[in-house]
Formats: structure tokens, C-alpha cells, sequence
């Protein structure tokens, strides 16, 4: 079967895992992440700090919101981005909304292009198909755009200062205000320093983000935001709708100092291997896709949708890994894809995860040689066993969702939006220890490990002045 022919069928099992089996709907607002941002630039445009449980008074006006409840989303946005979403508050929400949505859109497509060239293939019909195949089955890019979140823009920015910086500096400069926007995004441009051109960019672009946030913030708001950020870090740390190794941890069982400390010791390991990716990789754009997937094991704060910086790392292993390597890649890049945990919230989509895991699994077929279809045949059976293994512990320990399960939750007199956000989790039922809840969101962090080895084996195996003619006509060129 040609390579044509294996995207053709994945896009067929995406059509139908978007429009033939999509689970139920959940009650809501469009773009629920969305909604904190629009109502922090309400809050900013009417006087009131959009970091304090005041930012309710504009939330609760979003179509879709239940008032019958508290259920307050805190902003825990840098304050630069306020100005963006202060222009965005004064539309109505629907209007906003649509908006956001298309920005994003078009923030994807440049994300996949991007991605695609930076793994060294050309941006060829079949190949930029391969890279939307591949991000329509990847979870949490699905995830960004179902909540409207700003860590898709983000790491875009990111991965465009490894391709422009060194050509433009103010192209790099504005990416990298654009990877600022959201931390975690910004992380692996660590990676790339040293280099004039694109350590002078990515300085740039922090200076003005700190100027910008002046703006919005005062000059002093780099030290009340790391406050705000640390309050809501203490608040959800060890929930479970978290990814980090600490939160995973305590549903285990380890006692809350306990888990706390393995997130520290992990973090430290995860440092440690991102030094030594910088250090070997020479390839700017596999560096900081490596690095990148290393993020997860060092911040504080993960969500699912957050795990979109592994998704350089995918793209660059399903165009150029090969052999047992890529087996280890394909590996890891279904079990980033998996929403492990909504399997649990939602077993409706349940089939709906399956076959966009199918997909992915596909891409890799398809983007592989042909003495590579046994091995990767034998390795489909082996995700599809675990798949189906983790499918029937999810729906034996149900998880619930916020903020369906929050009852009639209302916050406590003048508490602090992050005691609030505690609270609210308690109420729902996410701050207990599950360990069937645990064992499936590591899933999710093995994956992004894997990926990171996949990508520092490859790396070390290649000329980097080679060029690797591909099947149907996809040459892959090593930078």
C-alpha cells in the first residue's frame, strides 16, 4: 500500500472520530478556557484586578456558564497578554469567541508547517497532509482548540524562533514575545541560547514582554505574578486533572511532602537530561523539541492540553526516526496523544480516542520505509492491548469533570481566588488519591520521555549534512 493511500485512510478514521463518533457534549461555554481570558480583559477594561475572584462578576455573563453556582476560573496569565485580551473583551463573547477560534486555526496550520519544515522535510502537499493528519489525532493540539487555550500560539512562537531568529531578529523577537505569552511554551527556548542572533532575539522579546506588562501590570509585576502563579500552583498541585510527576505521586498513595519531594527529584533528573540534549543535539530545531518534551517533568503546573510541546518532538520523530527508534517514537507519541484521564471523564469518547490514535498510529506507517511495516504492525498490537486495557480501568474508576460535578458549590467569604480554585476542586471530587487515575495520566508523561530519548538516539545516529530520499518522492534534509 502506498503512502497516499495510508493518509487517505487515516483521514477516513478521522472524519469519522470527529463527525461520526464524537461523545457527548458537555455543558459549557464555547472555548471554556476562553472564557478566563475574555474575562480578564472585562475586568482589566472595568478597573478590576483580573487576578482576584472579582473576575467572576464578568464570567458569569458568558453564554453557557451555570450562575446557579460558583464555578470562577481564575486568569493566571502574564499581565502582558491583557492587552491582547482587553481588545478581545470589548466584543461580545460569541463574537470573541469566533474570533479566537479562527486566530487559532490559522496559528495551527502555521504550527504544522513549521513543524514539518523544521524536521527537514519540504512543505509538499503530502507532507504538510501528514502533519495536519498528525495533529488532528494528537490530543492535546485537539485539546487547545476545543478550549480555547493560548499554549498553541504559544509554543508556535517557539518553534518559530528556531527556524527565523537567526535570518530576522525582529521576526525571532516577535516570536518569542508570542512564546512568552504562556511559560511553559517559552521553556525549551533555553535550549537555543548561546547562538548571537537567537539568544539576542529571545532577549529582546523578553524585555518587551516585560514592557508590555509594565504596561498592564506596573513595573513591579514580575514579582505579583510569580506570587499569583505560586498561590494557584499551591491550590491545584496535587489534583488530579494535574500531570506532573508530583500530583501523580500522591494518587499513588505517597503522603503529600512525599510526593511533592519525587516532583522535585524527577525535575532535577529531567533538568539534568535537558542539559545533556543541549549539549549533544546539534540540530537547532531537534534540540528544542527535545527539550521541550522534557517541560512536563519540570514545571509545576500541567494540564493535558499542555502536553502541546510535545508535539515538535512527534512531528520531528515521524519524518525522520527510523528502525528500533522508531518504534520507541511511535510509542511515545500515542501515548502523548491520549487523553489517558478523559478516557475516565468521558467514556463516551472512548471510540472517538481510539480511532484518532489510529490515526497517529498511521501517520507513522505511512511516513516509514516498507521493511518497517512489520515491526510497526507488531507494535500496533501492542498499543492496541494497552489501549483497550487502560480503556476498561477508566471506565471501572470514573473521574468527574469540572464544573458539572461542583452541585451547588458556593465560594467562601473573601477568600482568595486561589483558595476558591481549591476549594472548587475539593467540591468536585478531583483532590482525592486514585492510583487507576495516576497510572493513566503517567502514560502521558512516559510518552513525552519516550519522545525526547527517540529524538537524542536519532540525533546522534545522523549526518548532519545528509539527505534522506523518502518513499513517494518526501526528501528529508538534516540541518
Amino acid at each position: 500500500m502506498t503512502r497516499k493511500w495510508l493518509i487517505g485512510l487515516v483521514y477516513v478514521a478521522i472524519a469519522i472520530a470527529i463527525m461520526g463518533v464524537r461523545p457527548h457534549p458537555t455543558p459549557g461555554p464555547m472555548l471554556r478556557d476562553f472564557e478566563a481570558y475574555w474575562a480578564a480583559g472585562s475586568s482589566r477594561d472595568a478597573g478590576v484586578d483580573p487576578y482576584r475572584p472579582d473576575i467572576w462578576n464578568a464570567e458569569r455573563t458568558v453564554p453557557g456558564v451555570n450562575t446557579r453556582h460558583d464555578e470562577i476560573l481564575p486568569f493566571i496569565g502574564p499581565p502582558a497578554t491583557l492587552l491582547g485580551w482587553s481588545l478581545f473583551a470589548r466584543l461580545p463573547y460569541k463574537n470573541a469567541a469566533s474570533a479566537w477560534i479562527v486566530l487559532l486555526a490559522i496559528s495551527l496550520l502555521a504550527l504544522i508547517a513549521a513543524v514539518v519544515r523544521g524536521s527537514g522535510a519540504p512543505i509538499t502537499p503530502l507532507s504538510f497532509l501528514a502533519g495536519v493528519a498528525l495533529a488532528l489525532s494528537f490530543g492535546p493540539v485537539t485539546s487547545d482548540l476545543a478550549l480555547g487555550q493560548l499554549a498553541l500560539p504559544s509554543f508556535l512562537g517557539g518553534v518559530l524562533v528556531t527556524l527565523l531568529a537567526e535570518r530576522s531578529v525582529i521576526t525571532g523577537t516577535t516570536a518569542a514575545c508570542l512564546a512568552f505569552a504562556q511559560p511553559n511554551a517559552a521553556i525549551g527556548l533555553a535550549s537555543l541560547l548561546g547562538r548571537n542572533r537567537v539568544t539576542l532575539a529571545i532577549a529582546l522579546g523578553a524585555l518587551v514582554t516585560y514592557a508590555l506588562g509594565t504596561i498592564a501590570g506596573g513595573w513591579m509585576w514580575p514579582l505579583t505574578y510569580a506570587r499569583a502563579a505560586t498561590a494557584h500552583h499551591g491550590a491545584e498541585a496535587l489534583v488530579a486533572i494535574q500531570l506532573t510527576p508530583a500530583s501523580i505521586a500522591y494518587s499513588f498513595g505517597a503522603p503529600a511532602g512525599a510526593a511533592q519531594l519525587t516532583g522535585i527529584g524527577i525535575a532535577l533528573l529531567a533538568v539534568a537530561g535537558a542539559v545533556a540534549l543541549a549539549i549533544t543535539v546539534r540540530e537547532r530545531f531537534a534540540r528544542f523539541s527535545a527539550v521541550s518534551a522534557l517541560v512536563p517533568f519540570v514545571v509545576g503546573f500541567v494540564h493535558e492540553h499542555d502536553l502541546v510541546v510535545a508535539f515538535a518532538a512527534a512531528g520531528w520523530c515521524a519524518f525522520r526516526t527510523r528502525a528500533a527508534v522508531r518504534v520507541v517514537a511511535l510509542i511515545g507519541t500515542i501515548l502523548v496523544s491520549v487523553d489517558w484521564l478523559g478516557l475516565a471523564q468521558r467514556p463516551s469518547g472512548i471510540l472517538q480516542s481510539a480511532l484518532l490514535a489510529l490515526a497517529a498510529f498511521g501517520v507513522f506507517v505511512a511516513l516509514g520505509k516498507e521493511e518497517e511495516l512489520p515491526d510497526g504492525t507488531k507494535t500496533g498490537g501492542v498499543l492496541a492491548l494497552l489501549f483497550g486495557g487502560a480503556a476498561w480501568l477508566a471506565t471501572q474508576n470514573p473521574a468527574p469533570v469540572w464544573p458539572d460535578a461542583l452541585a451547588v458549590f458556593h465560594a467562601p467569604l473573601n477568600a482568595t481566588i486561589a483558595t476558591i480554585w481549591s476549594a472548587e476542586q475539593r467540591a468536585a471530587g478531583l483532590a482525592v488519591a486514585v492510583p487507576a487515575w495516576a497510572l493513566l495520566r503517567s502514560l502521558s508523561l512516559l510518552g513525552c520521555a519516550l519522545l525526547a530519548f527517540a529524538l537524542y538516539r536519532q540525533s546522534s545516529d545522523v549526518d548532519v549534512h545528509h539527505v534522506v530520499e523518502g518513499r513517494d518522492g518526501i526528501r528529508v534534509k538534516v540541518f
